[in-house]
């Protein structure tokens, strides 16, 4: 195996080899030998297995070819893709995307999550790092979706669990609330905004940081000023992407169907949806959560034990509570934690 490094994380690193028996370059994603990463790292598998009935071609996925043992350490291979959207921009000087660039990406990123919905399963990491160019020369605006570490099924949601970068975070996961695929939809519209206007929407280094600004000005920091109908439309979407209520924010097939994407032909297909899973030990992560920075590897994130949790845990009725009672609820509760003189 002749190998190159590539990155590195909490999880471990992903490395370039060079299979010898397929003649054919590949990554290689190396878990570091502990028992919480190791369990992460089933939980992955669990989800790529459930996977493997999608194209990833068509559904814009990373391809898995499986996983083998290094001495102790559990390693997942996968197709060998260019680089991410964030370099990507590191490499324009974050300079925003065109509209014509743009709608492809976003095109294909809502068909990706649609069929998670369709299957459902929630990625929870969705953000440009670790969304890949395939091939930045031959194919300039495919891409796909990597790192299914935090991937699970909706079923095995459970709320306070850690996940999403700090930066892309629902807010419905910030206040420790159940949650579903909306998530996705919530960090589709945050990197929508990224690559639109070349600076993220909503930085910060925890959640408390975090100051979700008004989107009346988005279309003003826009860089191609010569399709200003086309911003307004894209304005439009990511307002719907950031409906702080989650029952009521924009699926991604309705994503999908939005004026935006009228004059553009689709780069890949909504169809072909496979809703057949495999029997799996459903993947859990350790519920505590403080927040994780853009940067981090998220395969590790909740795996650090905390005892400041906050049980904001929902009751029979939350179903029936709507939105806003839960919202105010959620913040109560979280405040009277924190100031327990003012309870």
């Amino acid at each position: 195996c002749d190998c190159g490094s590539l990155l590195e994380g909490g999880f471990g690193f992903v490395t370039k080899c060079h299979n010898l028996v397929t003649d054919e370059m590949e990554a290689i994603k190396v878990n570091k030998n502990l028992p919480s990463v190791f369990h992460q790292a089933r939980a992955e598998i669990a989800i790529l297995k459930r996977l493997q009935c999608l194209d990833p071609d068509t559904c814009n996925i990373v391809k898995w070819n499986g996983y083998f043992f290094d001495r102790d350490h559990i390693c997942l291979n996968f197709e060998l893709l260019d680089q991410s959207l964030y370099s990507y921009m590191v490499g324009r000087d974050f300079r925003g995307l065109s509209m014509a660039e743009l709608r492809p990406i976003l095109f294909q990123l809502a068909t990706t999550l649609s069929h998670l919905r369709s299957m459902d399963i929630v990625h929870a990491d969705l953000k440009p790092d670790n969304v890949m160019l395939v091939d930045s020369k031959k194919q300039p605006l495919k891409v796909k979706l990597i790192d299914f570490g935090l991937a699970r099924p909706v079923s095995a949601v459970e709320p306070g669990v850690c996940v999403q970068t700090t930066w892309y975070r629902a807010p419905e996961v910030m206040l420790h609330l159940p949650f579903d695929e909306a998530i996705d939809v919530w960090s589709l519209g945050l990197v929508a905004a990224e690559l639109a206007t070349g600076s993220p929407l909503y930085p910060g280094d925890t959640d408390y940081d975090v100051e979700l600004k008004c989107l009346d000005d988005l279309e003003h920091l826009m860089m191609d000023s010569d399709h200003q109908t086309e911003q307004r439309l894209l304005v439009d979407l990511i307002k719907r992407m950031l409906e702080l209520d989650p029952e009521q924010r924009i699926k991604p097939l309705e994503v999908l169907q939005h004026p935006f994407f009228a004059q553009s032909p689709p780069q890949s297909s909504p169809a072909h949806i496979c809703v057949q899973m495999s029997e799996e030990e459903p993947p859990t992560v350790s519920p505590q959560c403080s927040g994780f920075r853009r940067r981090t590897a998220s395969l590790a994130a909740g795996l650090e034990d905390s005892n400041g949790e906050v049980d904001v845990q929902p009751n029979d009725n939350a179903d029936n509570d709507g939105w806003l009672r839960r919202l105010v609820r959620g913040i109560t509760n979280t405040f009277h934690h924190y100031f327990p003189i003012y309870g």
